[in-house]
């Protein structure tokens, strides 16, 4: 396994007042900068996340890096756009934006399940009738073919 400190990589800062924003890649050097801001008085908020390192779970370690990667842009276009802002308050607007496009996927998604279980019972509806109609369809053949013995009898006589 390997740590991953997210969002990004490598070491950059956003100051804002006395908080700190740091990402770090795991070294020791990154550990010994949080010490130093924190002596001088920073509040330094990072966030480790364990990754495993398998095979088969580097997908899921691309797709947490590639989160953050959103995440560090997102909340770095906030900053450049609004010189007032602080981090915290750039990172609490890209957690509305997210659980608002959360919240719209979310309704969509039950959306298409409801209309999926339509269409299923729509269909299932179909079948039992062409069941019905096929079963009708042989019982009218056979009908016909007693029919048709019937009337071949009378003629021969």
């Amino acid at each position: 396994m390997s740590d991953t400190f997210l969002p990004g990589s490598g070491f950059d800062t956003y100051e804002s007042q006395d908080k700190v924003l740091v990402q770090m890649d795991g070294s020791r050097e990154c550990a010994v900068a949080v010490r130093i801001l924190q002596q001088q008085g920073f509040a330094v908020a990072a966030a480790v996340v364990r990754l495993a390192d398998t095979p088969e779970e580097h997908a899921a370690a691309d797709a947490a890096k590639a989160l953050a990667k959103k995440l560090d842009d997102d909340i770095t276009k906030l900053l450049d756009n609004n010189g007032n802002l602080s981090v915290t308050k750039a990172a609490v607007f890209c957690a509305m934006d997210y659980l608002d496009e959360y919240r719209k996927s979310a309704g969509s998604a039950e959306n298409m399940r409801s209309q999926i279980q339509d269409y299923i019972s729509d269909a299932a509806r179909a079948k039992l009738a062409a069941d019905k109609v096929k079963a009708e369809n042989e019982t009218l053949k056979r009908e016909n073919a007693a029919l048709r013995e019937q009337l071949a009898k009378l003629q021969q006589k």
